[in-house]
């Protein structure tokens, strides 16, 4: 069993057991946030692209070259994530905005359209004259419905996750796992009703720390 001299929030020193409980091993135990940083990696990539440009005396070749950074992270350092990664919103809600433009554009059309030849007939016949006047403004209302709540449900949960990050965070630094076992514990009670000197899954580790942060369930 490996103790470590630490300090308590009272100044007072305390023998903090960093033996995995499962094992009782301290050789292959590794605090998550140095176990999550072994697994990401992050670089930059550049790539060239060639195409076909216009001038005052024609079309003219034209290469270009762009750089992007990337990030990759491993099976377990996704799995000790004290947060979500949520896709963004952004490019959903400009499509449905620049749809909803498309669909303003129709409606006056299919308005002016009205306005100026009234469908004749009996009450069938307008019927069928008004849901055929009107048909593409309202089959683009649904792709235009649909990005726009799915951008607005992204930016609540962005919001949600961001509003408590510091409270799991605070949660997450302070456990260990153990590469032996795979499992995730820690040495001292982190926070009222969370297991202390318990061996987790990262399944279970994970589910206690965005429980605190308040995004358990997204």
């Amino acid at each position: 069993m490996h103790h470590s001299s630490e300090t308590t929030p009272f100044g007072g020193p305390v023998n903090l057991d960093l033996s995995c409980p499962q094992c009782s091993h301290v050789d292959q135990v590794q605090s998550v946030p140095a176990a999550m940083s072994d697994g990401t990696h992050t670089g930059h990539s550049t790539g060239v692209h060639a195409g076909i440009g216009f001038s005052p005396d024609g079309l003219v070749p034209v290469i270009g070259t762009s750089s992007h950074e990337f990030s990759h992270s491993s099976a377990l350092a996704r799995s000790l994530a004290w947060r979500p990664t949520l896709p963004a919103g952004g490019r959903h809600a400009l499509l449905g905005l620049v749809l909803s433009l498309f669909f303003v554009v129709m409606l006056a059309a299919s308005c002016v359209a009205f306005a100026q030849d009234p469908p004749q007939g009996n009450p069938l016949q307008v019927l069928v004259s008004l849901i055929g006047l009107f048909l593409f403004p309202i089959l683009l209302a649904i792709p235009i419905y649909a990005l726009i709540s799915g951008a607005f449900k992204r930016a609540r949960s962005q919001a949600r996750v961001h509003a408590g990050s510091s409270r799991a965070y605070g949660l997450w630094q302070n456990a260990y796992y153990c590469h032996r076992c795979g499992t995730v514990f820690w040495p001292l009670p982190p926070a009222p009703g969370v297991p202390h000197r318990v061996a987790l899954t990262p399944n279970q580790f994970r589910w206690h720390v965005w429980s605190a942060g308040g995004y358990a369930k997204l």
